[in-house]
């Protein structure tokens, strides 16, 4: 338990382990005990450390979890094959464990190709979800910067060239990164010391090569808000109105001048449009 300044609640930060091919994530979990959960997902490769912010800001009065995916982070990694839902599962049995039997979503990237396969495998669980810089995947799906997706693919290998040259304006919009020149030399940095598990990486291409929601989606009917930066170079707007068309009742949110990092480039913003959706 790590006592924090008063801008925070308590974090309890568990660690993984291993029962048979079932996977207990590492997590992390803050705020009050008694308020409404809210549960954060990761992009590929990333790490649970992407939502600091949202443990400090939305901790407050909410009950926040955030996790590492199967062989990220501190999470293991069983040799089996995957699809999106075995990382949907995975959730869902991190939740069992918790006793977290209803709360609400936030899939980044990655994690709203995984949020989908949960709203489409265990509605029940989702008070709300909100999909951001994701895509539906199929023939629909429009792809970003092509270096960037190559990068991708070996980022437990870039280099810190890599990194400032392609990842990096991919990742973050062109406001971000001309305010921040400092902030994210230093993401850089701190990325070379602590690269993603390329087992981790290679087994989420895996899982998104044989993803399709597409023809699925219309089975929703949960509040679904669809949150997208204007200068996502990673996965185009198209995508995010792709969904609003697909999902029953969807709405569409759009954050001006921001890049595929919603939650790291524009943490009041996105905070915002969250506790808009919600307060509705």
């Amino acid at each position: 338990v790590l006592s924090c300044d008063a801008g925070w609640r308590y974090l309890l930060v568990d660690e993984a382990v291993m029962h048979g091919n079932r996977v207990s994530l590492a997590h992390t979990l803050s705020g009050p005990e008694d308020a409404p959960p809210v549960v954060f997902i990761n992009g590929l490769g990333g790490s649970q450390a992407a939502f600091a912010l949202q443990h400090r800001h939305l901790g407050v009065d909410h009950r926040v979890l955030t996790f590492d995916h199967r062989g990220l982070g501190a999470s293991p990694l069983p040799d089996e094959h995957v699809s999106v839902a075995t990382y949907a599962a995975d959730l869902v049995g991190l939740l069992d464990e918790l006793d977290l039997g209803r709360a609400d979503f936030v899939g980044l990237s990655f994690g709203g190709r995984v949020l989908m396969e949960v709203l489409l495998g265990w509605p029940e669980r989702v008070a709300t979800a909100t999909l951001c810089c994701t895509s539906a995947g199929g023939p629909d799906h429009v792809a970003g910067d092509p270096a960037a997706y190559a990068a991708l693919q070996r980022v437990e290998s870039l280099t810190e060239s890599d990194w400032s040259e392609v990842l990096l304006p991919a990742l973050f919009g062109e406001a971000f990164r001309a305010r921040y020149p400092r902030r994210l030399r230093s993401m850089v940095t701190w990325r070379m010391r602590h690269p993603a598990r390329p087992d981790g990486v290679r087994r989420q291409w895996e899982a998104l090569g044989s993803f399709d929601a597409s023809e699925r989606l219309e089975q929703v009917r949960t509040a679904t808000l669809v949150l997208h930066g204007s200068d996502d170079r990673l996965s185009p707007l198209a995508n995010a109105e792709a969904l609003v068309d697909l999902i029953p009742g969807a709405e569409l949110a759009v954050l001006d001048g921001v890049g595929h990092s919603p939650n790291v480039e524009d943490p009041p913003g996105f905070h915002a449009a969250l506790r808009e959706f919600w307060r509705r």
